[in-house]
């Protein structure tokens, strides 16, 4: 074997530990055994992911879901039901959400969500998902035009339930229609570079992190071939006594 071989194979068995090594921490960190200060994981789901095995979904090494309800006034996921019912059978810790349409009022959306979710002191609260859609990605409506229907369906769904509404949104939504308000809520952050966001654009904590939109798991099988993956920001021990 020559210097110049030995140094390519030196090279490339470096290049290959490192892998390895790579592999097992992000394995080792995302794997770990179940404990109260685990990493504490979950997915959100829709009508997308189709008929969803439940059991098989909740033995993937994940704490939580957040399960598709409804949106606007009048849709309700065609999965909701059946998934709802199906994951109250698994282990995980589960609550539904909200996407928000602005289109039609905040109370009527709030009628829609209240009538499909049911009142339970052992799911997560309800969420109602921020974010631009159609039209509105190029033409987003005035802050001002948002609050009303975002406050209107808060308010209501408070009411209901006897909790305060989780709000999900990204990064650029928050700055947008969050801002320095709503602070006495709990947010559910996008930030897909896959570093750990330390603060909201307002200097707050976030509770809920997205991640990920390209999580791969067993036990679906609809037309999306992903699943978006989330962590809480804290330990398993904490999260239950922020939730139960």
């Amino acid at each position: 074997m020559t210097v110049k071989k030995a140094v390519s194979l030196g090279v490339g068995i470096g290049v290959l530990f490192i892998i390895v090594l790579i592999i097992y921490g992000v394995t080792h960190t995302f794997n770990q055994t179940k404990s109260e200060d685990h990493l504490v994981k979950g997915v959100d789901l829709s009508a997308y992911q189709g008929e969803i095995d439940w059991e098989l979904l909740a033995d993937q090494n994940i704490d939580f879901a957040f399960i598709k309800a409804t949106e606007g006034k009048d849709y309700v996921d065609e999965q909701f039901k059946t998934n709802w019912e199906e994951s109250q059978k698994t282990q995980l810790k589960v609550g539904a959400y909200h996407f928000l349409s602005y289109e039609t009022t905040g109370k009527d959306q709030a009628s829609n969500f209240i009538k499909n979710v049911p009142v339970s002191d052992k799911i997560l609260p309800p969420v109602v998902d921020l974010e631009l859609y159609g039209i509105y990605e190029a033409n987003p409506l005035p802050k001002e035009q948002v609050k009303i229907i975002l406050d209107e369906f808060l308010k209501e769904v408070e009411a209901n339930y006897g909790v305060k509404p989780i709000i999900y949104t990204t990064q650029r939504i928050f700055k947008m229609y969050i801002g320095t308000d709503y602070k006495d809520y709990k947010i559910w952050i996008v930030d897909l570079d896959n570093s750990w966001p330390e603060t909201l654009p307002n200097g707050e904590t976030f509770t809920f992190w997205q991640y990920s939109h390209r999580g791969m798991m067993d036990g679906y099988n609809g037309d999306e071939t992903f699943v978006d993956s989330n962590l809480y920001n804290g330990t398993y021990a904490e999260f239950i006594e922020e939730f139960f």
